[in-house]
C-alpha cells in the first residue's frame, strides 16, 4: 500500500489546493428513446428467454436523462423526480422508467446514493450509443432494477449499448478530500502521514459501501475485486483502458448482470478457425458459466487430409464423421459403458475442435453452415446436454440453485459477429497479438522486425492484415528468415512442407473470404494468421536445432 499511498497523496494535494468549483449534473425528463435495439447475447431472465437478435424498446418508458459531472445534491434530485412518476408505490412499482447516463463521473458517495435511489424505485438504467458512464456514474448505473412480481426481489435491469462506454475504477480518487490544506503549507512528513491515514480510512469506508451492496446489485465478487485494484486519480491522462475497467465483453457484462444491445445484429458470411473456436468457447461459457480451453477450430477438410504442414500435430481430430452434412451426436459402446459424443458432418468447410471441462470431461464443437447460408455452432458434453430428459443444466447449490437453458441442446446456435470475440474478447479494441513461441527461436531470429515482403506494394488480404499488425508483421519476417535457413539446410523437403503449410493456413484462416471491413473479422484473421505463423515458426526453428 505504501508506494500507492505516495502517489495518491501527491494527487490528493493537487486536488485539495487547486480544486475549482464544478457544476452539478444536468438532470431532466427527455424525449422517449425511440430507437429499437437488438440483443447481442442470449440473456438470463425470470420469464421467457431472450435470444440474441430479439428487440429491446424503451419507447414507452418515461426517460430521465443525467448528463455531466455528478455532484452533491444530484441523488436527491433524481429520487424526487422519480417519485413524481411513481407517486403511489403499490400501484406504480411495476411502472417502467429508464434512466440514461452520459457522465464522466464525479463524487463517489453521490453516485452511490444515486444507485440507492434508482434501486429503491426499481428503475432501468441505460448507457446508450455515443454516451459514457464512468467512475461514480458507473456506480449509479448498478442501481438499475425492476420488480417483475410481488413478493419477489427486484431483478437487475441494466442495459449497455456496444457503442457506449461503461467504466469502473477503485473509488480512491473520488472520495471527499481527506484533509484541508491551506495554500503555502509545507508538505512535511507528519502532514503526509496524516493525509495518508485519513485518505485510506475513507477509501476503506468506500470499499465497504460497495461490498455491502454486492448481493443487492447481484454483481460478481470477481468484478468487484478487479475494480478495486484499478487505480486512477484526478487528472489521470493515461489511455481510458488503463484508467478504467471497461465493460466490453460477454463475461464483463454478465458479471454485472448488464444486457448488451446493438443497433443492428449481423451474421458473418465467412469466418476463420479462430472465430469458430471463439464461438465454441462462448457456447460453453454461456451454457455452464465456466470456461473451457477449446482453442482454434480446424476445417473438416483439413482433418480428412494427410498433407498438413510437417511438425503440426494440433488437428484436434480424434473425431469420426457423421454420415450427412451436419454434425450429430453418436453413441460409442464399450464393454463397460456407452458414451455419446458429437462428430462433424461431411461439409469440408465446416470447423471442428475438441477440449475438456474440468470435472465434466470431453467437449466437442462443430461450427457449420446451415441450410440458410448462416453459420451455426453446436457443442456437446455428456454432463451438460444429457443430465436429464429436458436438457436443463443445473449449477449452484441450495439458495444459489439456478436453472440455465442449454442454448444448443436441440439444434445449432446461430453465429452473430459478436460471438466471434468469444466470452472474453473486447468489442472496443483490437486484440493483443502475442509473439508465439518467441522463446524457442534462434537468437539471430528474435530481433527480426517487419514483414518478409514489401508492405508498400499491392497486397492481398492476408498480406494487408499482416502489415496492419506490427507483431504479426514481425512474426512473418521471422518466418521468411527461418524458412530460408531451413531450406538451405534441408533442401526441397522444406519447400514441400512450406507449400502444405500455406494450404493449411488458407483453409483455416480464409483470408480471401472474410469481410475485412468488419473489425471483428479482421481481428479474427490477424489472430488466426498469428497462430498459424507462430506454429510454423516453431516447426522451422526445431529443424534448425
Amino acid at each position: 500500500m505504501l508506494p500507492m499511498a505516495s502517489k495518491l497523496v501527491a494527487a490528493l494535494v493537487v486536488s485539495t489546493v487547486c480544486a475549482a468549483p464544478v457544476l452539478a449534473a444536468d438532470i431532466y425528463w427527455a424525449d422517449p428513446i425511440g430507437t429499437d435495439f437488438a440483443y447481442v447475447y442470449p440473456t438470463e431472465t425470470l420469464g421467457d428467454p431472450i435470444e440474441a437478435g430479439d428487440v429491446q424498446s424503451f419507447a414507452q418508458m418515461p426517460h430521465l436523462r443525467i448528463q455531466g459531472r455528478i455532484e452533491a445534491g444530484d441523488a436527491a434530485k433524481v429520487e424526487a423526480m422519480l417519485w413524481e412518476e411513481k407517486p403511489n408505490w403499490n400501484a406504480d412499482m411495476f411502472k417502467d422508467i429508464v434512466v440514461s447516463f452520459d457522465s464522466e463521473g464525479g463524487d463517489f458517495y453521490e453516485g452511490l446514493a444515486m444507485a440507492d435511489a434508482i434501486s429503491k424505485l426499481a428503475v432501468t438504467t441505460f448507457v446508450g450509443p455515443g454516451d459514457s458512464c464512468l467512475s461514480s456514474c458507473a456506480i449509479a448505473f448498478l442501481g438499475g432494477s425492476a420488480i417483475v412480481m410481488r413478493g419477489i426481489p427486484s431483478w437487475p435491469s441494466r442495459y449497455l449499448h456496444v457503442e457506449g462506454l461503461l467504466g469502473f475504477h477503485a473509488p480512491f480518487s473520488e472520495i471527499p478530500q481527506a484533509i484541508q490544506i491551506p495554500r503555502g503549507t509545507a508538505l512535511t512528513g507528519e502532514l503526509t502521514q496524516q493525509m495518508a491515514q485519513s485518505f485510506y480510512g475513507q477509501a476503506q469506508a468506500a470499499i465497504n459501501e460497495i461490498a455491502g451492496r454486492m448481493s443487492e446489485w447481484q454483481i460478481s465478487p470477481d468484478f468487484v475485486f478487479e475494480m478495486l485494484t484499478k487505480g486512477s486519480y484526478e487528472g489521470d491522462t493515461r489511455p481510458i483502458e488503463d484508467r478504467f475497467i471497461l465493460v466490453d465483453s460477454y463475461i464483463g457484462a454478465t458479471q454485472l448482470k448488464a444486457k448488451v444491445l446493438t443497433s443492428a445484429l449481423t451474421y458473418p458470411a465467412e469466418i476463420t478457425g479462430v472465430g469458430a473456436g471463439a464461438v465454441c468457447s462462448f457456447l460453453v461459457r454461456a451454457n455452464t458459466g465456466r470456461s473451457a480451453p477449446l482453442g482454434i477450430a480446424f476445417p473438416v477438410e483439413r482433418l480428412r487430409r494427410s498433407d498438413s504442414a510437417a511438425g503440426d500435430t494440433s488437428t484436434g481430430a480424434s473425431a469420426k464423421f457423421a454420415r450427412g452434412r451436419f454434425p450429430e451426436v453418436v453413441s460409442e459402446r464399450s464393454t463397460v459403458t456407452t458414451a455419446r459424443r458429437l462428430v462433424p458432418g461431411t461439409d469440408p468447410e465446416a470447423f471442428y475442435t475438441e477440449g475438456s471441462l474440468s470435472g465434466m470431461g470431453p467437449i466437442q464443437c462443430s461450427v457449420y453452415r446451415g441450410e440458410d447460408g448462416r453459420w451455426y455452432a453446436r457443442t456437446f458434453n455428456e454432463n451438460i446436454h444429457f443430465p436429464d430428459a429436458d436438457g436443463t443444466y443445473v449449477h449452484g447449490r441450495g439458495a444459489d440453485l439456478i436453472k440455465v437453458r442449454v442454448l444448443d441442446f436441440e439444434q445449432g446456435y446461430p453465429v452473430n459477429r459478436y460471438l466471434l470475440l468469444g466470452p472474453s474478447g473486447s468489442w472496443l479494441h483490437a486484440p493483443i497479438l502475442d509473439a508465439a513461441f518467441l522463446d524457442r527461436m534462434p537468437a539471430w531470429a528474435e530481433d527480426i522486425k517487419g514483414a518478409s515482403f514489401d508492405c508498400a506494394g499491392e497486397l492481398d488480404p492476408a498480406a494487408a492484415v499482416i502489415c496492419a499488425f506490427p507483431a504479426l508483421a514481425d512474426a512473418d519476417g521471422r518466418l521468411g528468415a527461418l524458412y530460408s535457413a531451413a531450406r538451405a539446410k534441408r533442401g526441397d523437403t522444406v519447400l514441400e512442407e512450406q507449400r502444405a503449410w500455406v494450404r493449411d493456413r488458407n483453409r483455416v484462416c480464409r483470408a480471401n473470404g472474410v469481410d475485412l471491413e468488419d473489425d471483428f473479422l479482421r481481428w479474427n484473421l490477424a489472430l488466426c494468421l498469428m497462430d498459424m505463423t507462430g506454429k510454423r515458426n516453431r516447426a522451422l526453428a526445431q529443424q534448425l536445432q
